[in-house]
């Protein structure tokens, strides 16, 4: 199948207050497969937003090659807009036009036809807000607003710069079930967020960023084999005795909530052995790794290169080999 969205040796520049140019993008390689919700991921001033500019049309690009649903980019820009939505960067609205009035606006520049105006309401929560002034909502609601502008289209890619911005707890959970949905139906979501357990959760792949360049790219659990140190989450009937248990067999032991977290493990299955001969059943034994740590150590250092699949120099025409 078509990557949705592929990127490789991106390089975008900057002249610095001392002449010299700065590399905000330096040969930056990115991947997303169809129908993935894939998070984009990387320190503040890492490149996230510069790249996704560029990628969009917004900046131009010194060096590199760009692919949208198949079609480079920006040559064919114009040709696959129609079938791309984004929200880059805090988006602005007219604080006295109404959620349905902006939508509605949008809708009419778009050639989209007015019935996806109120499903979008719906999606995103708005519905009973939508003749409400944008000045009385909140930043959690705008941001809701901006993500149903991005809907209106029902693009085949969806593209996100912290969508989570301002949102509650539940709100939160509201758009993760939002996006997966819309993965369900065949739609490609790319997260831009630095919320890493919201990422953990909801994404099926990263790409991970430092000083402009992939330093780290896959599917989540091959990511966070990165931050694997040989902790295992533990749940038995009873965890207390458990830990007396794993303890007194010489395992450093910590009880979290309802389960155990087994630290500096070779082999996971002692764990199962020593509880068992004590009548002790295993209801769950995991490896416990968090994209935090993944993250953190992929850009802790701010290495250079990473796990990037390369896109293979055939998949592109001579013609496609410059922006």
């Amino acid at each position: 199948m078509t990557p949705a969205l592929e990127i490789r040796g991106l390089v975008k520049t900057y002249q610095s207050v001392f002449g010299k140019p700065r590399a905000a993008i330096d040969r930056l390689d990115m991947l997303v497969e169809p129908g993935q919700i894939h998070g984009f991921l990387g320190p503040n001033g890492s490149g996230k937003s510069t790249t996704l500019k560029t990628l969009l049309g917004l900046l131009r690009a010194d060096g590199g090659e760009m692919r949208i649903l198949g079609e480079p980019v920006p040559r064919r820009q114009a040709d696959v807009a129609p079938r791309v939505g984004a929200i880059v960067e805090a988006p602005a609205f007219f604080g006295n036009f109404t959620g349905y009035k902006t939508l509605s606006l949008l809708a009419k520049a778009g050639g989209v036809p007015k019935d996806r105006i109120g499903t979008v309401l719906n999606q995103v929560g708005l519905a009973d807000r939508a003749e409400d002034q944008v000045r009385s909502y909140s930043l959690g609601m705008r941001q809701r607003l901006a993500v149903a502008s991005a809907l209106l289209k029902d693009p085949e890619l969806l593209i996100l710069d912290e969508p989570n911005n301002g949102l509650d707890p539940a709100g939160i959970r509201e758009m993760r079930d939002l996006l997966r949905r819309q993965a369900d139906r065949g739609m490609t979501v790319v997260i831009s967020s630095h919320i890493l357990a919201e990422i953990q959760q909801i994404c099926d792949s990263v790409t991970i960023i430092s000083r402009g360049r992939t330093v780290g790219a896959g599917p989540v659990s091959q990511v966070l084999a990165v931050a694997d140190k040989g902790a295992y989450r533990v749940r038995v009937d009873d965890h207390h005795r458990a830990a007396e248990i794993l303890t007194g067999a010489g395992a450093e032991v910590s009880v979290a909530g309802d389960h155990l977290i087994v630290h500096d493990l070779a082999d996971a299955s002692w764990v199962s052995h020593a509880l068992g001969v004590n009548g002790l059943w295993v209801r769950e034994l995991a490896p416990v790794a968090q994209l935090e740590d993944a993250f953190l150590s992929l850009t802790g250092g701010a290495p250079r290169g990473g796990a990037f699949r390369p896109v293979d120099d055939s998949d592109w025409s001579d013609e496609e080999q410059s922006v």
